[in-house]
């Protein structure tokens, strides 16, 4: 499977080192949060034409959440931490610091390792991203939530034609070749640590473009 671009001196276009192969605020990744609820209703007892109105009871209304058994309320989760770690990776990569971040929050093992290795790649030769890679139909394709430590497979079009590497004096987009295609399949391992979803590795399969 070939790679693409790895984050260094001749990546002009991110596809950073620590991916085999989402998140930046990205339109498609974004999943709207479940309501807390519906604003409280009061309830009035009618009475006679004397009487005054009956105290207001408040009706509280169940959460989205709390209509999923828990197998969807489970990927449902592990699709939310997706998006914060899309949401948060680029970010380390702009500003070089990962704990500049809540990176740690959403990414562990692999992922965060090779996370931390692009950084110090990127301070050495003077660059940071800019630009935001996109995330979309993001679907968890395999679930293992009965085991001791519960996983997730989730795979994703990522598009990086926007998300590049420049100079950090400058703001010139660093010399090399850029890659041959900008859209492709990313396949991400998550599992749930203490109660928390976090991306383990990316893979990326170039010859998958989406």
């Amino acid at each position: 499977m070939a790679r693409l671009n790895q984050l260094g001196r001749n990546g002009s276009r991110v596809v950073p080192a620590f991916l085999t192969i989402c998140v930046a605020l990205t339109a498609a990744c974004t999943s709207s949060s479940a309501s807390d609820g519906d604003r409280d209703k009061a309830a009035t007892a009618s009475g006679s034409e004397n009487d005054k109105a009956a105290t207001p009871t408040v009706a509280a209304a169940p959460s989205a959440s709390a209509s999923l058994d828990p197998a969807e309320a489970a990927k449902t989760d592990a699709l939310t931490a997706y998006k914060g770690y899309w949401t948060e990776m680029p970010k380390a990569l702009s500003v070089l610091a990962i704990e500049s971040t809540d990176l740690k929050r959403y990414a562990a093992a692999e992922a965060l390792g090779k996370a931390e290795a692009s950084v110090g790649n990127l301070k050495r030769n003077g660059r940071i991203t800019t630009g935001e890679p996109v995330v979309t139909n993001s679907t968890v394709t395999a679930a293992e939530l009965e085991k001791k430590t519960p996983n997730v497979s989730i795979s994703s079009c990522l598009d990086i034609s926007k998300w590049k590497i420049v100079d950090k004096q400058t703001g010139m987009p660093a010399p090399g070749v850029s890659s041959p295609v900008s859209r492709y399949v990313v396949v991400s391992l998550m599992e749930r640590w203490d109660g928390a979803w976090k991306v383990l590795k990316d893979d990326l399969h170039a010859d998958q473009p989406c």
